[in-house]
């Protein structure tokens, strides 16, 4: 599945230039995945905070990143991502919003919108989501 995912940011041209990511060996081998699917060498960092952090601690990790990185993706962990994704997203589709809402399963990509200068300016209910994609909607 993450090839799908890696696959799908390709075609829809979701290329990260940052990508945080848990140092565990799944959310790792899955990043890899991805990656060789964009087709392009990324800028990752394996950060240890990532494992099985809240969303306070993936907000912090995100508020970090230099605002020289425009699109970042984050791979780490339930419920940690979903709940980041769910307080992050205060706009967007209805719909969508409320699919993501009721339920975030692994895998499964949320690219949220910010209208900031620096990623330290992010705050809850601040973005508007975008889009949520997952295995069911790459599966076909």
């Amino acid at each position: 599945m993450a090839a799908r995912m890696g696959k799908y940011c390709r075609d829809m041209a979701l290329v990260p230039d940052l990508a945080l990511v848990s140092p565990a060996l799944r959310a790792k081998e899955t990043y890899e995945i991805v990656a060789d699917e964009i087709g392009r060498d990324l800028k990752v960092t394996f950060d240890p905070a990532l494992y099985n952090a809240t969303s306070t601690t993936i907000k912090m990790l995100i508020a970090q990143v230099t605002s020289d990185h425009k699109l970042i993706l984050v791979t780490g962990h339930n419920p940690g991502i979903a709940e980041s994704a769910i307080a992050l997203s205060g706009q967007g589709d209805p719909g969508m919003l409320a699919e993501m809402r009721a339920h975030f399963p692994a895998p499964a990509l949320a690219v949220i919108d910010f209208a900031i200068d620096t990623w330290d300016e992010i705050a809850a209910g601040q973005g508007v989501l975008d889009r949520f994609v997952t295995k069911t909607m790459l599966s076909g």
